[in-house]
């Protein structure tokens, strides 16, 4: 059962509630590295397919937007063929250049990346958990216990059917136009009907979230 944040019901702490998104918010791929870290970690051998770790990363950010009025990861994000990506994630784990600042001595610390034609990366150790608020971490659980028995294929096929990819459908499918579109993260406040009944949120809570984001997103 979903918990509903204080948000919902204690507007006298608006405030309050801004001020943790400021203050949690990271404007460098630090918090990416570890979330990149955290997903890996959970899985067996601490290995993971990129694309999927880009749609489990995704699921966590929208889950978390609409509940909290920010991302876990503050990442940028955009419409490809193969559904929706976390931009700076990618060109992570494909070392590429970022937009956020971003420190590959700490990438290399926590991850291990393999060559781009493998699409795989391994966790090293145990993420540093320092950067996660507890509502991160409660949401990095949901999203995994949730969706982390899903294939790379079915969580691509899954994200298509989202209103952040479906805005841009047309255009991707259309030889002719660019393959890859920036997201606008209001999409993310859009409800979305699936098995998991995460993603269908009351008017007032995504009202109330969206004002969050709107108002505190570049604080």
């Amino acid at each position: 059962m979903k918990n509903t944040p204080f948000i919902a019901t204690q507007k006298n702490e608006f405030h309050i509630f801004a001020w943790q998104y400021c203050t949690y918010k990271e404007m460098s791929t630090k918090k990416i590295i570890q979330a990149l870290d955290y997903v890996a970690w959970k899985q067996p051998d601490h290995t993971l397919d990129n694309m999927k770790a880009y749609k489990l990363l995704w699921l966590a950010d929208r889950y978390h937007l609409r509940q909290y009025g920010r991302t876990i990861t503050g990442d940028e994000y955009h419409a490809l063929p193969h559904g929706v990506v976390p931009s700076d994630a990618k060109c992570i784990l494909e070392s590429q250049d970022t937009k956020l600042p971003h420190s590959k001595e700490v990438a290399n610390e926590y991850l291990e990346i393999f060559p781009v034609c493998e699409h795989t990366y391994k966790a090293l150790k145990a993420p540093n958990m320092k950067v996660f608020s507890e509502s991160d971490i409660e949401v990095l659980d949901i999203i995994l216990s949730k969706f982390n028995s899903m294939t790379p294929l079915e969580l691509s096929e899954f994200s298509h059917q989202f209103p952040e990819w479906k805005q841009y459908e047309e255009s991707l499918k259309n030889p002719k136009k660019k393959n890859g579109y920036k997201i606008d993260l209001d999409l993310f406040f859009e409800n979305k009907e699936e098995a998991s009944g995460l993603f269908k949120d009351s008017p007032e809570l995504l009202e109330l979230t969206k004002e969050v984001y709107h108002q505190y997103k570049g604080c």
